[in-house]
């Protein structure tokens, strides 16, 4: 079951990376910053099944709302473009499989071979936080929690990062969007 909720929750963190895709200027698909960003995502071992199918998914919102005992994360696919959501499910799968081998990481391998997003969730749910997800009609929703305040710490940590990550988004990307 661990394994089960750390891969669901990794897979948000690199849905996350997605989200910062939706950032970029229009037009600026085949610029250096996107294939940048999408090289770091590739060193991921998780990210990079996201990072994968980027150009068939397109940009993406993201919303980060800070619960009383932990964090709920939303990503959504921009616009209503069937295959974009598909896509956006496809690629959660196959980051799903590669999420589960996180769990039997040792530290170093994860260091190593994750992002710092994912890292953050893995180290979260080995810590005893509770993860819940599950898709949406145009993306997913995941919520991490605990009773414990050390872990409660952790996940309002990492809360901030995802909702500055959230803000630096196009306005036209807010949670508005996926209405």
């Amino acid at each position: 079951m661990i394994k089960r909720i750390a891969l669901a929750a990794i897979l948000v963190a690199a849905a996350t990376a997605v989200a910062l895709a939706g950032d970029m200027p229009k037009g600026a698909a085949g610029s250096s910053s996107v294939e940048a960003m999408k090289a770091e995502l590739m060193k991921c071992s998780v990210c990079k099944h996201i990072a994968m199918h980027m150009d068939e998914i397109g940009p993406m919102g993201m919303e980060a709302v800070k619960l009383n005992d932990g964090v709920a994360i939303s990503h959504w696919v921009q616009g209503k473009d069937p295959k974009r959501i598909a896509a956006m499910h496809a690629a959660c799968a196959e980051a799903n499989a590669a999420g589960e081998a996180c769990m039997s990481m040792t530290d170093e391998q994860a260091k190593a071979q994750l992002c710092e997003s994912c890292q953050a969730i893995r180290n979260a749910v080995k810590a005893g936080a509770h993860l819940s997800f599950g898709d949406t009609r145009n993306g997913d929703m995941m919520v991490l929690t605990s009773s414990d305040p050390a872990v409660q710490g952790q996940l309002a940590k990492y809360q901030q990062k995802c909702a500055m990550m959230a803000a630096s988004m196009e306005p036209s990307q807010k949670m508005s969007a996926q209405k």
